[in-house]
């Protein structure tokens, strides 16, 4: 059965007020934003844990796209009812659907692992915009990503850093302007960093024993093609209990919103 989301952000009414600074904050502030602690202590522990199973039992199976310095886990959505949770949270969706519309599709979700020791990623935007020539456009957005800390990050964990105002430059990361001006984003586990695609970012340092998970949502306009395969190692029982906001992440919602665009066109009200 469908759980409900159990901290109580979720069940408070998140006001259009909220999301407007938050989206301001994307678009023409630093472009990112920390909402802290959006699952309970419990749910990030409950998703952690699991990427850690799933992780081992993949490494058998050759499913995890893996190094000595970090893992990855693709197909989250099929693989724990946590990660159906997490990938239409309202507060989240309310956020990505104010910037890219109502119709937004999922471009990834998956697992990043940080293993001991490992070193920066290196810097970069995001899908789709490192597949394209710059100047990159400023309008329309073509990505949202979304950090889940499933634990707490930290100075010595391997935080994310993300050069404040870069995603205004339009351009690749200049690294030596990343280097002056980079911040790490600290938080406790549960909360969620939402980013702008175009918005320069890497990893730092895991200098700790142990490894530090993350789990990554790449949402985008519909017209962009997914980062990640949707229907890697998909399960017909979630589609069966999905509901209509995750079918339309999934792409299964493709041809209706489609059709509305056209409808809009139509009688003119494309801003609709």
């Amino acid at each position: 059965m469908f759980r409900k989301f159990e901290n109580a952000i979720a069940r408070e009414a998140f006001t259009m007020k909220d999301v407007a600074s938050l989206v301001d904050e994307i678009i023409t502030g630093k472009g990112y934003v920390l909402i802290p602690e959006v699952l309970n202590p419990t749910q990030a522990q409950e998703a952690r844990s699991l990427v850690l199973q799933l992780a081992e039992k993949e490494k058998l199976q050759g499913k995890v796209l893996l190094d000595d310095q970090r893992e990855r886990v693709y197909g989250l959505v099929y693989k724990g009812e946590i990660f159906e949770l997490m990938v239409q949270h309202p507060i989240v969706i309310a956020v990505i659907e104010a910037i890219l519309g109502s119709d937004v599709t999922l471009g990834g979700f998956s697992a990043h692992i940080l293993n001991s020791g490992a070193t920066n990623m290196g810097v970069h935007v995001d899908y789709p915009y490192w597949t394209m020539k710059p100047p990159f456009p400023a309008y329309p957005v073509m990505e949202i990503q979304v950090i889940w800390m499933v634990e707490d990050f930290t100075q010595e964990n391997g935080a994310p850093v993300f050069a404040p105002d870069s995603q205004k430059l339009c351009s690749p990361p200049d690294l030596v302007q990343f280097s002056k001006t980079g911040e790490k984003v600290t938080g406790k586990a549960g909360s969620v960093v939402i980013s702008h695609g175009l918005c320069w970012h890497d990893t730092s340092v895991n200098s700790t024993d142990q490894p530090r998970v993350s789990i990554l949502g790449n949402y985008a306009p519909k017209y962009v093609r997914p980062l990640e395969n949707p229907l890697h190692d998909m399960q017909q029982e979630v589609l069966d209990r999905a509901s209509p906001k995750l079918k339309q992440l999934l792409g299964y919602e493709f041809k209706s919103a489609l059709y509305k665009d056209v409808k809009r066109i139509r009688a003119g009200n494309w801003n609709d």
